[in-house]
């Protein structure tokens, strides 16, 4: 989500997002959440990119929480 996007690059680098992974934008209206619009839809992956996880983990103590019990339910079917 953003209430704002500023500069061409910045677009652009949204949209390599998007064609690398999938990942969609929202633009917030600020002033009128409800006349937000959807820039550009995200897609839907039905595989995990493990390696990618592995990284974000590595830099984010939280969601290296998460995965753990991701990959516990992934492998196991248990929470």
């Amino acid at each position: 989500m953003a209430a704002e996007i500023e500069g061409a690059d910045t677009l652009r680098e949204i949209q390599m997002l998007y064609a690398v992974h999938g990942i969609g934008l929202i633009e917030v209206d600020m002033e009128s959440p409800t006349e937000s619009v959807l820039r550009i839809p995200a897609r839907e992956k039905l595989a995990i990119e493990w390696p990618m996880c592995s990284r974000l983990a590595d830099e984010n103590r939280d969601f290296s929480s998460v995965m753990k019990r991701l990959r516990q339910f992934y492998q196991t079917g248990d929470l």
